[in-house]
């Protein structure tokens, strides 16, 4: 007989589990053995991501490496400009000199020298030859960063990029409105950008931009001094926004200079920045500031700490004119400031001789000689600037501007034996107003009273200078003659001329070329629109401790004088002297007299 399992509850139970875990066993090896789907990303993470590629890619094509002429060393750069200009730090230029090759994300090498320095603020311009369409950066607003906005830095850290493809570093900006001490007085970090973007060696002078691509900063130092040579997250960068402000000067082929305020502060005890000294020869003490005002606000930032001040000084050429805000005895004023140079005449040039000596040497340094350099043209040695090839070539600049509109005038030439006479009148007034010159004199005529400077009076005895400095009237003359000349001439023919760089003027829109004249004992500098070559304003100088004569220059289509000056005004200081509406132009015979100059102010 054959026996049969006792049918037990508990163990029909069991059984049951057993067959279910082995169910899920072996639909679980099914599961495992299975090819797994990527999980879908979310829409609008697939397009932040495609639109940061973008950025990258189209920023990197703006992306420079420097090299020496040997191809060896390395820095970094940005071109802003499609005939090759480049910006980058002077720490990275100094030490190849004046030549230096250029690499970009085409995978080709470009020849370039150097513009212009700015040692005191770690910038220099290059300019790259071989082609009129590079590929420029998008310049940003870096007024507009903050902290926390995500960044990217691109360039060659380490010389990696020996096809010439730029490494880029994705990061945080960590702080705005840094400053970092300068070394002596030179390589001074204000109002710069930190960021944790990874910049190492090599990454110098190489771009910083913001995550939509905008060129934001030119990248500098780092914290490698304390920390090692490698990057620990503390990188800066120069502000674009400073940069650009110098980027016309150092398009002159200068040595620029940075800024001083002719006066110093302090916090006084209840947290206000005060006037702790300032110099009587100061443009902000004629303007009226005094030891213990209050400074309020310079340019468009507030101030709040003394350093703070510093910071946003150093974002300005010297010559600017900037806004100050202050609060005195009367209350809170405004005036606009003329800066003064930062270093003294001399002082800036032997400073660059010392660190090119003492500075890094590099293997690219060596110089081509002259017979197999194909830049040797480009470049022009000049006590004061970094190449003086590129000041001829930004007074060619204007000059070839201001032909284009060369207004017909009734003499052809400093021989000419007529009279030039300007006629009109004050503005609101009948008074009658002559400006009048010929080859030997100036004269100036307001209503009854006649005036007269010699030609050559522009040094010595009966000059131009104590007209000047008594603030007369007749310097009006002295501008229209330099205004007819120019047209009639060319700057070259008035004196030493020294094209400075790019500066805002008071009342116009954006900046100007602004060129130097020496005229004997008399400087003038002749402001003209970068557009059109109009002359906005003449300022005639007799030294730096007074204030000039300015006489602005207005344009009316609709004028008779059309297109010469419809009107000008004359100021000194900040306050409006005259202004003279010109109602025609023509030319009398010269009168043959012995007289000597006359009507002495």
């Amino acid at each position: 007989m054959v026996s049969r399992p006792v049918n037990n509850p508990a163990n029909v139970s069991s059984l049951r589990r057993m067959a279910s875990i082995c169910f899920l066993l072996l639909g679980a090896g099914f599961a495992i053995g299975a090819p797994q789907q990527e999980p879908e990303l979310a829409p609008e993470v697939l397009a932040a991501q495609q639109k940061r590629v973008e950025a990258m890619r189209k920023a990197s094509m703006a992306t420079v490496g420097v090299f020496g002429m040997d191809s060896q060393g390395g820095g970094s750069g940005v071109c802003i400009s499609p005939d090759g200009y480049v910006l980058t730090n002077f720490h990275v230029s100094s030490p190849f000199g004046h030549r230096m090759r250029c690499g970009m994300n085409d995978g080709k090498m470009y020849e370039a020298v150097v513009a212009g320095i700015d040692p005191t603020g770690d910038l220099a311009v290059l300019k790259m030859y071989g082609r009129d369409d590079f590929p420029t950066a998008t310049i940003g607003d870096s007024d507009r960063v903050r902290v926390g906005q995500w960044c990217f830095a691109a360039g060659n850290p380490f010389v990696l990029a020996t096809n010439l493809q730029p490494t880029v570093t994705y990061g945080l900006i960590s702080g705005v409105r840094r400053y970092q001490y300068p070394s002596g007085t030179i390589l001074e970090y204000s109002d710069c950008i930190q960021t944790d973007a990874s910049i190492n060696p090599g990454n110098s002078g190489g771009p910083l931009f913001n995550a939509d691509g905008e060129l934001i900063g030119i990248n500098g130092r780092c914290s490698f001094e304390k920390r090692g040579r490698v990057n620990v997250g503390v990188g800066y960068a120069i502000s674009i926004k400073q940069a650009m402000n110098f980027y016309g000067n150092l398009r002159s082929g200068r040595i620029v200079d940075h800024a001083t305020l002719g006066f110093t502060v302090a916090t006084d005890t209840q947290g206000r920045v005060v006037v702790s000294n300032i110099l009587e020869s100061s443009d902000a003490y004629r303007r009226g500031l005094r030891y213990g005002d209050e400074v309020l606000r310079l340019g468009d930032r507030d101030i709040s700490t003394s350093n703070q001040l510093k910071n946003v000084l150093g974002i300005f050429p010297d010559y600017w004119r900037v806004e100050l805000r202050y609060r005195n005895e009367q209350g809170v004023q405004e005036a606009a400031i003329r800066l003064q140079s930062l270093h003294q005449p001399g002082e800036l040039e032997k400073i660059v001789e010392g660190s090119s000596e003492q500075g890094p040497k590099r293997s690219g340094e060596a110089k081509p000689t002259a017979s197999k350099d194909s830049l040797a043209e480009k470049y022009e040695s000049r006590r004061g600037f970094g190449n003086y090839y590129f000041n001829r070539s930004e007074l060619d600049r204007i000059v070839k501007l201001q032909e284009s509109r060369k207004p017909t005038l009734p003499t052809s030439g400093p021989d000419d034996s007529l009279q030039v006479r300007f006629v009109g009148s004050v503005i609101g007034e009948s008074t009658a107003v002559e400006a009048r010159f010929d080859p030997e004199k100036i004269h100036w005529t307001l209503a009854d009273k006649n005036s007269s400077v010699t030609v050559k009076g522009s040094s010595g005895k009966g000059g131009w200078g104590p007209w000047i400095q008594n603030q007369d009237p007749l310097p009006i003359s002295i501008a229209m003659r330099l205004w007819y000349q120019w047209h009639e001439q060319g700057p070259r023919k008035l004196g030493e001329v020294i094209y400075i760089g790019q500066s805002p003027v008071l009342g116009k829109q954006g900046l100007l070329d602004m060129t130097r004249v020496v005229l004997g004992e008399v400087t003038a500098e002749v402001y003209t629109s970068i557009s059109s070559g109009d002359i906005e304003l003449i300022e005639l100088f007799t030294d730096r401790q007074t204030d000039p004569a300015e006489v602005y220059f207005d344009y009316d289509a609709a004028s008779p004088m059309a297109p010469m000056p419809s009107r000008v005004r004359l100021n000194y200081g900040l306050e409006s002297r005259l202004v003279v509406e010109w109602l025609k132009l023509d030319t009398l015979p010269v009168e043959k007299t012995e007289d000597v100059p006359g009507g002495q102010p």
